[in-house]
């Protein structure tokens, strides 16, 4: 072939010759791109999830093969196309990591037509989408079943020994400007309910699979709020499941054009043994430094921080709450990292808020009875609610008791997450 060419392009114009040339040369079978993976927060993390949007220079087949290389080595990796159609240039990259403190490594991605199969992992999740609920399973360990409306929160999260969560918890919430609480997710099932509660309910809510597969699953939920109360203010809430961890990412994001929202907030009942003087609850707190209390019938602690980083622990029965620890009276001293546990001695929450009172003022409150609540607020004292995009991502994490055995990790691995970007 390449003789029939060469002795072609004697006899014909340069630029048909070079053309001629181009179509004999079969193009590139595989193409790469370089991820680097960061850990920026001190914290070792072992099998910690880690993903990426993949925005290749042009767009490629749905069916193309993709794996990821770790130097030679390939390793387990999900890759799942990020855009609807049969070609698709935007793609979901999601992995585990294990780095030490503040290290860094380099991955390969290789995609293309001739691309070899990356290795499966041994065990992965499980989606079912039913008619009232999704059920996640990372069998057989864990299940989860989360309302496809979303009231609640979580309707259970269950292994075979325990069952973590009872579905009485609030869920999401909102605080209107003058304080009225509203369930996110409410239908009209649950207005009475919410009514009765001093809430209010309507609207309906979108569900959708935003990504599937063995290492990750994403639930995408996106309402508008149909109370006049709350006009103009959409939500979309991912809840994000990874294999590696026993834990489900909350991002909460609250489109308010006219600053009608003025906290945002989460309920969680879990199934807690009733506490009693001889077996009370257990209650870790993340302030500046770690404040942990047991808690008897009735009992409560909260911790609530300011952006100015001062910060306060209050404890007590429910409705007197009295100074437990104190920050820094001034502004400018350490600030509430913003974790807790929950936990009596067969089970444990790890509750993780990001960005706590970073622009804020946030609060994290525990009762012996397992009921879990936070609430951020927007509204600065005397001021109206600001209008714009507001947030609230938190990690909640399910493990046996005690959770320095069972975690394997910590709450503020989950207010941190690695960084991730691509190169090239």
């Amino acid at each position: 072939m390449g003789f029939t060419i060469l002795r072609l392009m004697k006899s014909v114009p340069l630029s048909l010759g070079l053309a001629l040339l181009a179509a004999a040369v079969p193009a590139s079978a595989s193409e790469r791109l370089t991820v680097e993976v960061r850990e920026t927060a001190g914290i070792r993390r072992f099998s910690y999830p880690a993903g990426v949007l993949l925005e290749l220079p042009r767009a490629v087949p749905a069916d193309t093969a993709f794996r990821l290389l770790d130097g030679a080595a390939p390793v387990a990796a999900q890759f799942r196309p990020a855009a609807s159609g049969s070609e698709v240039s935007s793609w979901r990259l999601d992995w585990n990591v294990s780095l030490p403190p503040h290290e860094a490594r380099a991955y390969t991605v290789e995609y293309g037509r001739d691309v070899p199969p990356g290795p499966k992992a041994p065990r992965g999740l499980e989606l079912e989408v039913g008619k009232e609920v999704f059920r996640v399973a990372n069998p057989p360990h864990l299940s989860w079943e989360v309302p496809r409306v979303l009231t609640g929160l979580l309707r259970s999260v269950r292994t075979p020994e325990l069952d973590y969560v009872r579905p009485d918890g609030a869920g999401l919430l909102l605080r209107d400007r003058v304080g009225g609480r509203h369930r996110l997710g409410a239908t009209t099932e649950t207005v009475a309910a919410a009514a009765a509660a001093g809430g209010a309910a309507g609207g309906d809510t979108k569900a959708t699979v935003v990504r599937e597969g063995p290492l990750a699953i994403v639930l995408r939920f996106e309402r508008v709020e149909a109370d006049a109360r709350l006009a103009g203010v959409k939500s979309t809430v991912d809840l994000e499941f990874s294999v590696a961890k026993s834990w489900v990412l909350v991002s909460w994001t609250v489109d308010d054009p006219q600053g009608n929202v003025s906290s945002l907030g989460a309920e969680l009942q879990l199934g807690l043994q009733e506490p009693s003087r001889e077996a009370p609850a257990m209650a870790d707190l993340g302030a500046a430094t770690l404040v942990y209390a047991a808690l008897g019938p009735g009992e409560e602690a909260e911790l609530r921080a300011a952006p100015a980083g001062t910060w306060e622990v209050r404890r007590g029965a429910r409705d007197w709450l009295e100074p437990f620890v104190a920050g820094p009276v001034e502004a400018g001293g350490a600030r509430a990292e913003g974790w807790a546990h929950l936990m009596d001695r067969r089970m444990c929450l790890a509750l993780g808020v990001e960005d706590f009172a970073r622009e804020t003022h946030d609060r994290i409150r525990l009762a012996a009875g397992g009921l879990v609540t936070v609430w951020r607020e927007f509204t600065p004292s005397g001021a109206g609610p600001r209008a714009g995009r507001k947030s609230l991502r938190l990690g909640l994490h399910f493990v046996p008791y005690p959770p320095h055995v069972t975690a394997a990790t910590s709450p503020q691995s989950m207010q941190a997450g690695l960084e991730v970007r691509v190169r090239g």
